[in-house]
């Protein structure tokens, strides 16, 4: 019989405990009567109403074994739809802090190397690329919304969904690659630095109709060539757009200002147009 989990996040990493809900559980008072210590977390099983308290890596094990479980009956999960923008860019942006944080605090209780990451091409942190494994339960390179649905289904932080849904910024399928989670965690804990570009593109929603998604460089600056809704134009890395560079229904000629375009480079634009 399948167990009905949810999970509280009792950690000093967040100012509010995260209860983390699997199958729309309601009933969370149980784990705040746990007395689970700051380094615990509580896992409570909703059919019996037994609560334990664990370790963070024995509690992910926990979970990730439920979600396991879960792959045997998943179903394709359609893209996500755009959220009512409960918070605010602040909001999440210190939601996403507080999570690197924790990433940071369960990485470095696990012992043994870490497993190497699926091929990506964005930088990635080794505690948000490692978080990513743990997620990943089937190991096809995406998290879908049943494998993050842990994560996600916050009660006191209820910036969680919200942020984690926003990662979804390159191919906007309702999952998020490993590309999408190693930049959409880049800058979350170091605001003060984050680029233009990315900021640019981490300040909305990638599931509003018609919004714009800046293409941005590996440092988070902005790539020469932008399009949308059928314009394409030349910027310079700070995002200034150039001078009678605009035009329509074709590719822009940024060569002065950037190297050759790449296949892929001409694929992604030409879908904007």
């Amino acid at each position: 019989m399948r167990l009905l989990l949810a999970v509280l996040l009792c950690h000093v990493a967040f100012v509010a405990a995260t209860v983390v809900v699997v199958d729309g559980d309601d009933d969370v008072e149980w784990c705040a009567q746990a007395k689970c210590s700051e380094e615990e977390m509580c896992i409570m099983i909703q059919e019996t109403q037994e609560v334990q308290c664990m370790g963070p890596k024995e509690a992910l094990d926990f979970v990730k074994a439920h979600n396991n479980k879960q792959h045997k009956q998943r179903v394709p999960t359609p893209a996500q739809k755009a959220h009512a923008n409960h918070c605010t860019r602040s909001e999440l942006m210190r939601m996403g802090g507080r999570l690197v944080k924790w990433f940071k605090d369960v990485h470095s209780q696990e012992s043994g190397a870490d497993h190497s990451l699926r091929l990506h091409s964005v930088p990635c942190r080794a505690e948000v690329g490692w978080m990513f494994n743990q997620w990943d339960g089937n190991n096809d390179g995406k998290l879908s919304k049943t494998e993050l649905r842990p994560l996600e289904r916050g009660g006191n932080e209820q910036c969680v969904e919200e942020f984690i849904d926003m990662c979804d910024d390159m191919e906007i399928d309702g999952s998020i690659s490993i590309d999408e989670w190693c930049d959409c965690f880049t800058f979350s804990d170091d605001l003060r630095h984050e680029p233009p570009c990315h900021k640019a593109k981490h300040d909305v929603d990638p599931h509003l109709l018609g919004v714009f998604l800046p293409r941005c460089d590996l440092e988070g600056f902005y790539k020469p060539e932008q399009c949308h809704d059928g314009h394409c134009w030349c910027v310079d890395r700070y995002g200034r757009e150039f001078d009678q560079s605009r035009i329509q229904n074709s590719l822009p000629d940024c060569g002065q200002y950037a190297s050759d375009l790449t296949e892929e480079d001409v694929a992604f634009l030409k879908a904007r147009i």
